[in-house]
């Protein structure tokens, strides 16, 4: 919120290496780091998926829960059991899609801010933006699109 109140000629100083820096530039810079941090996440989860299905193989019922040796904040917070109840499982079953998109709305609204500053270098932030963040919606888009179908599925076969 401190890069919104802000003037604009206004440097925000570094703590520690004492570096300053423009506050447009660093709040031109957070909408496409945040949309590259989702990417990342997305990557590493695709990455996780295709070497639990290696694990897994074709067809084979082989739990996999052990091989996460270091969990996440999410993954702890929203841990469910089979004993859990179903519709909580649902619900918690979109937690990471929704922390996801919250991100890309939040990178959205930085990148919405700076557009809206004069004198500023709009086209080549709004590309940056746009290169990085498209294909992170699609993604998690996809996800979610796909964690539904899976939903659909599973109360099918119940």
């Amino acid at each position: 919120m401190a890069l919104f109140a802000r003037t604009p000629a206004q440097t925000i100083k570094v703590p520690i290496v004492d570096l300053e820096l423009d506050s447009r530039t660093v709040l031109a810079s957070g909408g496409p780091m945040i949309g590259f941090l989702v990417l990342a996440v997305m990557g590493a989860i695709r990455a996780w998926t295709h070497a639990v299905d290696q694990v897994r193989g074709q067809g084979s019922r082989v739990s996999v829960e052990q091989l996460d040796t270091h969990p996440n904040a999410i993954d702890l917070a929203l841990y469910t059991t089979p004993k859990s109840p179903k519709s909580l499982r649902a619900i918690l079953y979109f937690a990471y899609p929704a922390v996801l998109i919250a991100a890309l709305v939040e990178s959205a609204v930085l990148w919405y801010s700076i557009a809206q500053t004069p004198a500023f270098p709009r086209v080549p932030i709004t590309i940056v933006q746009a290169v990085v963040w498209i294909p992170a919606a699609f993604l998690v888009l996809s996800m979610f699109r796909s964690r539904i179908t899976s939903l659909k599925e599973r109360v099918r076969a119940a």
